[in-house]
């Protein structure tokens, strides 16, 4: 009888230690630093909310400082390659591939990340976001606050990006950018801004907070225009065959903290960390930050508009996706007041 203790501790054991052996570790690729505002304020806190739900099924571990891959537009390929089984994906870096997500980077629609993003969401709910958003298991789709001017000169109104190398992180700010009258530079990732800037190759960026310190980018820029000419529209996928090869339990914790949660979480963190890092920078005494009254919104807003118009004719269904959109926005926009 004495040694029942003794094995019921050592099944006890061997219960605990098949739990922990059997959990499936996720692999999460992050391009930005480990100390960086969505990696460690936003991914880092739901990969640990999923592993907690998982009840030891699952190990959602962070590979931020691009451990799994560096470039920012390697992410998605990370995805489908199997090398991660979970990514946040900037689509403005694989152009045409989430073609109809990219009605948020339109100017004047997305008013913060908490209203856009839930926008966003609603939008695949409705099946309105197709093509390669069914090739993977969307966890979230977010935009970011919306992104502004950064620059290393004064820029009150449109012509005084006449003729000027600027860059954009998304094919339709690229179009408002040309509209403006500014020469267009693509294929610049937000790791690069600074240094590209430091060189001469473009004078400055459309932006947002959070950007501007986690690139470093305030080494190099001192005007700010806080027009809002699109945000940037992100995703977290995952691999859908790794999914889908997932226990129940370990697909059940995932899908509680996905979806419309997900979106709610981020775009609600995203918006609080751009009140507190706009501070942060404001406080510099070499930083200018212009918020442009009516008179100028309008003028920036005239400027910018054949955006839209192009993106409406050169998508399929384009006017019933805006429209779908700005309604999407209204509703959240009103909620998030």
């Amino acid at each position: 009888m004495k040694l029942m203790p003794r094995l019921l501790a050592a099944a006890a054991a061997i219960f605990v230690a098949t739990n922990v052996v059997s959990a499936e570790t996720l692999r999460f690729s992050s391009f930005e630093p480990p100390v960086a505002m969505v990696t460690k304020q936003i991914l880092t806190p739901w990969a640990k909310d999923v592993t907690d739900a998982s009840n030891g099924a699952l190990n959602v571990q962070i590979f931020a400082g691009g451990s799994l891959g560096r470039d920012p537009a390697q992410q998605l390929q990370l995805v489908e390659q199997g090398v991660a089984d979970i990514a946040w994906v900037i689509p403005g870096y694989s152009p045409g591939r989430f073609q109809e997500g990219t009605v948020a980077e339109l100017p004047f629609l997305v008013p913060n990340a908490s209203a856009g993003s839930a926008a966003m969401w609603d939008m695949y709910e409705k099946g309105l976001l197709k093509g390669d958003y069914n090739k993977l298991k969307v966890l979230g789709i977010f935009t970011s606050f919306p992104n502004f001017v950064a620059a290393t000169r004064p820029v009150e109104k449109p012509s005084d990006l006449q003729g000027v190398n600027f860059r954009a992180p998304g094919p339709t700010m690229l179009t408002a950018i040309k509209a403006i009258g500014a020469v267009p530079v693509g294929g610049i990732t937000g790791p690069s801004i600074a240094d590209s800037i430091s060189k001469g190759l473009i004078v400055g960026t459309l932006t947002q907070w959070g950007a501007v310190e986690t690139f470093r980018m305030a080494d190099v820029i001192t005007n700010y225009n806080t027009v809002p000419l699109g945000a940037t529209p992100m995703l977290v996928v995952m691999n859908k065959a790794k999914y889908e090869s997932l226990s129940e339990e370990a697909r059940a914790a995932l899908d509680k903290f996905s979806g419309a949660a997900f979106s709610k979480r981020f775009g609600e963190l995203f918006d609080k960390s751009m009140e507190e890092t706009r501070a942060r920078i404001a406080a510099s005494s070499k930083v200018k930050i212009l918020d442009p009254d009516e008179a100028l919104l309008t003028q920036w807003r005239d400027a910018v508009s054949v955006a839209q118009a192009d993106w409406i004719a050169q998508n399929p269904d384009g006017q019933a996706l805006y429209d779908a959109f700005s309604a999407a926005i209204a509703a959240h926009k009103a909620a998030v007041r």
